[in-house]
């Protein structure tokens, strides 16, 4: 999917970079879609958890490391703008909007929350292909104070 980017990438090119016969991979997977699904499963799903100790700031920054660590599967999907993957990240709509959404309410209370809510994972999906494609340079808690520092200015 790095290479061809994922609507070009063929059920055949899985099987033969995989070096598994077809069967074997219909016999896990009834489509690309369904892997792509596993996939996402993989990458997001066990990142929800949020111990209640932590800070906003620090689970955000575990949240932006963990895209970092698997940018190799994620990259492709993420630059493309997958219509399934990032329907996917929208699941951490709840999660990053749950742990900001009573500073952003307080910051901008004329806005309607549903629209906070969108502004939050848009510009996180934003921040985070910034990062990704030409932010290496700054760490990871940078990038999560840039995010913050946008969404909930300081007076």
């Amino acid at each position: 999917m790095n290479e061809k980017g994922y609507e070009s990438t063929t059920v055949q090119d899985i099987i033969n970079l995989a070096d598994v016969g077809r069967s074997t991979f219909y016999c896990h997977y009834e489509s690309k879609e369904l892997l792509l699904d596993e996939l996402c499963r993989h990458l997001f799903h066990h990142i929800f958890e949020r111990e209640e100790s932590i800070s906003t700031e620090d689970y955000l920054a575990h949240l932006f490391l963990h895209f970092q660590k698997n940018q190799d599967h994620i990259t492709s999907l993420l630059f493309s703008k997958n219509d399934y993957f990032l329907r996917q990240l929208q699941e951490l709509e709840h999660h990053v909007y749950s742990v900001l959404a009573d500073k952003l309410k307080k910051a901008h209370p004329s806005l309607p929350p549903s629209y906070l809510q969108h502004l939050v994972m848009s510009n996180f999906i934003e921040t985070l292909t910034w990062w990704l494609k030409k932010g290496q340079d700054f760490t990871d808690q940078e990038v999560v104070q840039f995010y913050l520092d946008l969404l909930i200015p300081k007076n």
